[in-house]
């Protein structure tokens, strides 16, 4: 410090004032006029290196972005009154920049000199953690603009309910809660069979539950429902009650329409629309099991003579009539009754509850009256009747099986007076020729030991694989042994598209015996070189080339090398983009498909796509996870991971397992770190002001700790900053406090 005419008393009583003290004209430049010892150790600079580096310009000293806006806020501010507030940066010695408050007051000299008195002090960490908030609230925003979820904030308190603007740009409508007390607001626009799932998730959350997850549909400003998902986190106060729920919309429509079409497929027969064999007997289980009390009766149905139609009339029209039946025979029972298609001509009714057998009669009366009628007014009149065998629960049958067997011979009985009748079971259905073994069925669904040989199976047997499975790899190994053998090919594959969509990998493969595998010859091919092979699926999701050498040239190259005569491939779609296909080679010569062998495979290929994708999907997640868990390990901060109560370790970053090799997950981090029985009284989470100090390491930690969710537990992730240095620093005294 300069001397001074005030003289020795004024200068100790100006370097006691906390903070940096300096006085200056005035002018433009903010000529100093002197300093206090603060000001020097704030910026790190002796009298001398101000003058001789800056010649006492105190402006030269400023950030140069904060220079114009401090001299006009100065002509301002001090034009209008003698006290002012700033806040700049200021250089220091170390080129490293403060932000400083400056609370400035205008004085005159002893001979009217106007001067600046201004008192400064450091405001660094608050500006940082400003400026960190800033950014982490500006990356939220970013992130909530472009994400498509809707995210929500349940207040349990005040019972309000906050919505991200995406609810607008999803159902086309503001969102509207007006509380628990109002249920009609409440779930106006969820799907009514969907309210009481909803209404209980929301209860759990409000009673304190730490995760929740309902699906439910929510209606659009078209009056369209859509499936969303719905996923909420509870938070608490520091006595454990549940404050909020904070969470995430999910739209998942198209996701669950798929699912649901995928597994109606798999159920319905592909001709009628009506359960097929294997759907048809699990409804009928599951109704006889469930032991109903009224009288449920089972009929089975076989078209009198139906080959002859097919024979006479071609196999068209023989599709035609079935498919007419099929929809007159549910238009004769309830909703609720079981109606499927059990073999080539043959259907099974499962009428249920019903109160006398004098309904199954009448019902019975009116399936023969619709069978002969109603193809007699065609331009061409067909005839086609039927026989019909009625076997009542549960004098007839206690379970499916027997039941069904009752049911077989009563229709044995019908046929054997001359067809076009019915026939209930009793005595006289019992066989006098040794045919208690004949079933319209066949051994399969009589024996209850059904393969997979229709087709209908099949695709149910896919769809109960991929969807039950743990191992979607090994369910789609499995899968393609099964349909490659199944249909007698020579290769069945999957090809996935590159994201850009120009090159295809083939990535799963199974090989008939004696063929060779391609797989691995197969990675990274184009697309598009030298043709455009995604053009043959432009028109048709199915690719079928009886005779490889009818292709282009490059492609008869192409799969000429693999020994391939005839294939066949069906396009697998994400949303309306080619995502890959699924393909079946044969190799010992060219090749027919059925109508219906197409029809199967292209089912099961949607099925593979759907699960595939959603594979992929949870494989981009984990490959996130691992790409969030490098960017921790690159961090210059030990960072963990603890439970809320128990304090246990579930992370550790690569900072800390170099710091502590021995320092492990399941342990308590201040046992680990420590060597403690208990948590350290410095930590944030126990109320310390989170600097520690650790004297196993010899370091010195700023500690900051957030809340948040380690899967379902509450967790809290702690990262500590290395301060040894500033510890370590002139002047800092610090207890070294474990």
């Amino acid at each position: 410090m300069q001397n001074h005419p005030h003289g020795q008393e004024y200068q100790t009583l100006l370097n006691n004032i906390p903070g940096g003290v300096q006085q200056c004209l005035n002018d433009e430049a903010f000529t100093l006029v002197e300093v206090n010892q603060g000001f020097l150790d704030l910026f790190g600079y002796s009298r001398q290196e101000i003058m001789e580096r800056f010649a006492d310009r105190y402006i030269e000293m400023l950030h140069p972005a904060d220079r114009p806006q401090l001299l006009a806020e100065a002509a301002q501010q001090l034009g209008c009154g003698e006290k002012a507030t700033f806040q700049y940066r200021v250089r220091c010695k170390d080129g490293s920049y403060k932000w400083v408050m400056d609370n400035a007051q205008l004085i005159y000299n002893e001979n009217g000199e106007e001067r600046i008195f201004c008192v400064l002090t450091d405001i660094t960490e608050q500006r940082n953690i400003r400026e960190e908030q800033r950014l982490s609230l500006e990356l939220h925003q970013i992130i909530m603009d472009q994400a498509t979820d809707i995210l929500f904030v349940w207040d349990f308190a005040g019972d309000t309910m906050s919505y991200s603007s995406n609810w607008e740009k999803k159902f086309g409508y503001l969102p509207t809660y007006h509380g628990l007390s109002r249920p009609d607001t409440v779930y106006q626009n969820i799907h009514p069979d969907d309210i009481p799932a909803l209404r209980e998730a929301m209860t759990a959350a409000k009673n304190g539950s730490a995760f929740s997850t309902v699906e439910a549909r929510v209606q659009n400003k078209k009056g369209r429902y859509l499936w969303c998902r719905f996923r909420a986190t509870d938070q608490y106060d520091e006595f454990g009650s549940p404050l909020k729920a904070v969470g995430v919309i999910t739209d998942i429509d198209e996701e669950k329409r798929k699912l649901d079409d995928l597994k109606k497929r798999a159920e319905l027969d592909a001709l009628t629309g009506l359960y097929n064999r294997a759907e048809t007997e699990a409804r009928i289980r599951r109704h006889l099991a469930g032991q109903p009390n009224g009288l449920c009766a089972l009929f089975v149905i076989d078209i009198d003579n139906f080959k002859a139609i097919n024979d006479g009339l071609g196999h068209l029209l023989g599709d035609a009539v079935l498919t007419e039946l099929g929809a007159e025979m549910k238009k004769l029972t309830r909703q609720s009754d079981v109606v499927g298609r059990i073999g080539g001509d043959e259907f099974a009714i499962f009428l249920k509850d019903f109160p006398t057998v004098a309904v199954a009669k009448k019902k019975a009366e009116g399936l023969l009256e619709m069978f002969r009628s109603l193809f007699r007014r065609e331009k061409r009149p067909v005839e086609v009747t039927c026989s019909i065998g009625i076997a009542i629960h549960p004098q007839d049958g206690a379970d499916f099986p027997s039941l069904y067997h009752s049911a077989d011979l009563a229709l044995y009985q019908a046929k054997s007076r001359g067809r076009n009748q019915y026939a209930f079971f009793g005595p006289q259905s019992e066989s006098p020729v040794g045919v208690a073994d004949h079933t319209a069925l066949g051994a399969d669904i009589d024996s209850d030991q059904r393969g997979l040989g229709a087709a209908g199976e099949l695709t149910d047997y896919v769809f109960q694989t991929l969807y039950s499975s743990c191992d979607l790899d090994q369910a789609i190994g499995l899968i393609l042994e099964i349909v490659g053998k199944r249909f007698d090919v020579s290769r069945a594959y999957i090809f996935e598209n590159s994201e850009d969509g120009l090159h295809t990998s083939n990535t799963y493969e199974w090989c008939g015996e004696g063929v060779a595998p391609e797989k691995e010859n197969l990675q990274h091919c184009s697309l598009v070189d030298p043709l455009d092979y995604r053009e043959f699926f432009k028109e048709s999701p199915i690719f079928y080339c009886r005779n490889i050498k009818s292709l282009h040239p490059a492609l008869t190259e192409f799969f000429g090398a693999q020994k391939i005569c005839s294939t066949l491939q069906s396009a697998m779609y994400y949303g309306a983009v080619l995502s890959g296909f699924i393909g079946f080679d044969e190799c010992t010569g060219v090749r027919m498909w059925t109508k219906e062998e197409v029809g199967t495979l292209s089912v099961i290929s949607q099925m593979l796509a759907t699960f595939l994708q959603r594979k992929r999907i949870g494989d981009h997640d984990r490959q996130l996870a691992d790409r969030l868990s490098t960017i921790l390990d690159a961090q210059d901060a030990y960072i963990y991971a603890i439970g809320r109560n128990s304090y246990e370790l579930l992370y550790i970053n690569r900072k800390v397992r170099l710091l502590d090799p021995k320092a492990e997950t399941g342990m308590t981090c201040y046992g680990a770190f420590f060597g403690r029985s208990a948590p350290c009284e410095t930590c944030p989470l126990t109320g310390g002001a989170g600097e520690i100090y650790n004297p196993q390491y010899g370091v010195w930690t700023k500690v900051k700790a957030a809340p948040m969710k380690w899967g379902d537990i509450d967790a809290y992730l702690l990262s500590c900053f290395d301060v040894t240095e500033y510890k370590k620093a002139p002047g800092c005294r610090g207890e070294k406090t474990v």
